[in-house]
């Protein structure tokens, strides 16, 4: 009998062991469970990440930085930009140009009737614009006048041909600004894919990169829109700067066009 009974408490005692031990495991399963799920959740959720403002690189902009050349053809207005300090040439002691363009761009290729309009970004310092074409000899076909900074002066193409010009001034170690414009009746395709569409009226500015965001809204504002931007380094200091393709607004002025420039300008820290 204290047999029977000492061997139903042992049995007991194991069953209620086994019920205990089944209950800590199945409790150890659904957590694990939940656990799993939750990194599953994790890994699903997508990351979130601050989205840069472009690639620094794309379309014109980046053309015009490594050919020096842009074709507006079909465009009835381009402004071409004499940048900031672009009055200094190749070789001098101290660097002192942001980028090897006297103007930018330097060479372009429009239709007949373009209306080109030089806008003077380079601070501190005024311009005279003389234009020649292959036949003219000595005698330009038009001056600009001298013209300060963020003021323009304009010239309309009428002729096919190629046409040259340059500022009036000789600088440091006789350099001379100079550039060219190629008038055409038409170009080709893949000269066309490199301009901002088909906007009447196109042209380019130079700004810091670290300040790209605020003058970008700031254009958009005054009704500019940003074809193409190409961050770079600057040859003085290695510093960014961005050019930036715009195309103002359809049946906009000259007069209001140049105003507003000089407006988003004139923020510029360049002196």
């Amino acid at each position: 009998m204290g047999n029977r009974l000492l061997l139903t408490s042992v049995l007991g005692l194991f069953l209620l062991l086994s019920y205990f031990s089944l209950l800590g495991l199945h409790d150890h399963i659904v957590i694990g469970s939940a656990s799993e799920e939750d990194d599953d959740d994790a890994i699903d959720q997508p990351l979130q990440q601050s989205i840069p403002n472009g690639t620094g690189t794309s379309g014109a902009a980046k053309e015009v930085f490594d050919t020096h050349e842009f074709n507006a053809d079909g465009a009835q207005n381009l402004y071409i930009l004499i940048p900031n300090e672009g009055h200094h040439g190749p070789g001098e002691e101290d660097e002192a140009r942001y980028l090897n363009q006297p103007f930018v761009p330097e060479s372009v290729t429009v239709s007949p009737g373009t209306n080109v309009v030089w806008f003077n970004g380079d601070v501190g310092h005024e311009h005279n614009i003389a234009v020649s074409g292959s036949g003219s000899g000595s005698n330009p076909l038009y001056q600009t006048g001298e013209f300060s900074e963020f003021d323009a002066r304009n010239y309309t193409f009428n002729e096919i041909g190629d046409f040259n010009y340059a500022d009036t001034v000789e600088y440091e170690n006789g350099f001379v600004m100079r550039g060219n414009i190629s008038v055409a009746d038409g170009g080709t395709p893949s000269q066309q894919d490199v301009t901002g569409g088909n906007a009447q009226t196109v042209g380019l500015l130079m700004v810091p990169t670290e300040d790209l965001a605020q003058h970008t809204q700031d254009l958009q504002n005054r009704g500019f829109v940003i074809d193409s931007t190409h961050n770079f380094p600057d040859l003085r200091e290695g510093d960014g700067q961005t050019l930036v393709v715009w195309e103002a607004p359809e049946n906009s002025d000259t007069s209001t066009i140049i105003a507003e420039l000089a407006g988003v300008s004139q923020q510029f820290p360049y002196s």
